[in-house]
């Protein structure tokens, strides 16, 4: 993890409200003099507070105040916090909100994310920010603070927080309120790692606008009525149908039609269980897969002819992040390995992880080949990020998903705003794992302009 200067502060109750002594190796190249008169702030959205300065040589990268301007400030004594300081101001923080749904649960407040979160906290406090989980709706407007948790002591406590700088967003994301929410903390002048949640309809059309990716699209169409479908299965003989927003492979159904029979097969997967049938009719095919589409909005998508490793399907999860930089790169790649017989690759469904490296040698012997493979995957990764963020807007992380198929060529599949990160554990890259917790909150920093 990169080092930043961090400051500690600690109390000293002799000191006024008004009084703050910081050490001179501070003071001094921000040209801050004696006696002067700054803005002191906890990050962005806490109300400023006019202090007098005085500075210390006694004092080590670190920062003394009263301990009631302390309490109101949010700051612990011994904690080390960023410093951003300029000839007149001087901030701490900074200060970030990971953004979630909460379950009453007092040791997962957070589900199946609480571990992540655990790890997203400890990576922010060695980067001396003031970081917290909370729930959308634990918002108080009127007081422009927030009742969110921290992880502390082996256990998950609640607390109050000041407006967050920057939000990384972990909450689903698709719902009218959700979308409300988000617009009044934007009003407010605070700034997400990732906008909103897109579909993959919509994902599809602004790849689809840049011509160097044209290539690594699969024809996908957006199901108006069913008669599009069976053009799609008169074409290809297989497609997927997948929900334009849903994520964990879940309600995704794979349409096969035979050459010269008149019978549809499908196949789609509910809780971890495959259910498999047939249909004499298109009309049969709509009824028969009523149960799992419902109302949702779907695409049709040519079968790609992906690689198979004894028998189970592989894709690739690339994920792309910005750090401290705000530049894009690879954190990671590896491949998902769907359980037998699965017609997705997900984790969650029971799929594993392995190597890419690994899987392409097995497949490809020719090593100039395997590098080429790896080269596409990652310009299509990062080449994916870059696009959407141009249309959709700044952005922090994408885990991306390229199919492979039997020739070697690179498939862009779709991109996920919350990507998960379990397969690095799975195939025993815990260092990629770790990187990848560590650089959205090093991003943070970045948004909040300390850089």
């Amino acid at each position: 993890m990169n080092e930043f200067i961090k400051v500690k502060v600690s109390p000293n109750a002799r000191l006024d409200n008004r009084t703050i002594v910081i050490s001179q190796e501070l003071a001094r190249p921000a040209g801050i003099e004696d006696n002067q008169e700054i803005s002191f702030f906890v990050g962005q959205h806490q109300r400023k507070l006019q202090v007098k300065v005085s500075s210390s040589d006694k004092l080590k990268n670190s920062i003394s105040m009263n301990p009631a301007v302390m309490r109101r400030s949010f700051l612990r004594s011994g904690r080390k916090y960023g410093i951003r300081v300029d000839r007149d101001e001087i901030h701490l923080g900074p200060v970030v909100g990971i953004m979630a749904e909460a379950f009453p649960n007092s040791s997962k407040p957070f589900g199946s994310q609480s571990f992540f979160f655990k790890q997203l906290l400890s990576a922010g406090r060695r980067l001396g920010e003031i970081c917290f989980v909370f729930s959308p709706y634990s918002i108080n407007w009127n007081r422009k603070n927030v009742y969110g948790y921290m992880y502390t002591s082996g256990a998950w406590k609640k607390a109050v927080f000041p407006l967050p700088d920057v939000i990384y967003p972990r909450e689903r994301g698709y719902s009218p309120a959700m979308r409300r929410i988000r617009r009044k903390l934007t009003n407010q002048g605070i700034q997400f790692i990732n906008p909103l949640l897109i579909g993959k309809w919509e994902t599809h059309k602004i790849i689809s606008q840049n011509e160097m990716l044209v290539p690594y699209l699969p024809d996908t169409r957006l199901i108006r009525n069913f008669d599009q479908v069976n053009r799609m299965i008169k074409r290809y003989r297989a497609v997927y149908l997948k929900p334009v927003t849903g994520s964990q492979g879940r309600n995704i159904i794979k349409v096969v039609k035979r050459k010269n029979s008149s019978r549809y097969q499908y196949q789609y997967q509910i809780n971890n269980q495959s259910y498999r049938g047939t249909a004499s009719s298109l009309t049969g095919l709509r009824s028969s897969l009523r149960r799992v589409m419902g109302n949702r909005r779907y695409i049709a998508q040519k079968q790609i002819n992906l690689l198979k490793t004894e028998g189970h399907i592989i894709d690739i999860r690339i994920l792309v992040q910005k750090d401290h930089t705000g530049q894009w790169s690879t954190t990671g790649m590896a491949c998902r390995v769907g359980k037998r017989g699965s017609i997705t690759s997900n984790i969650s469904a029971g799929g594993s992880g392995r190597k890419v490296p690994t899987v392409l040698r097995r497949k490809f012997t020719d090593e100039e080949q395997v590098q080429s493979i790896i080269n596409n995957i990652q310009f299509v990764a990062v080449e994916a990020a870059k696009t959407i963020e141009n249309a959709i807007g700044s952005s922090g992380e994408m885990g991306v998903d390229v199919g492979i198929d039997k020739v070697g060529k690179a498939w862009f599949i779709e991109a996920n705003l919350r990507p998960a990160r379990q397969v690095f554990i799975l195939i025993g890259e815990k260092k990629t794992r770790q990187k990848s917790v560590e650089k959205p909150m090093s991003y943070c920093r970045y948004l909040a302009g300390f850089r």
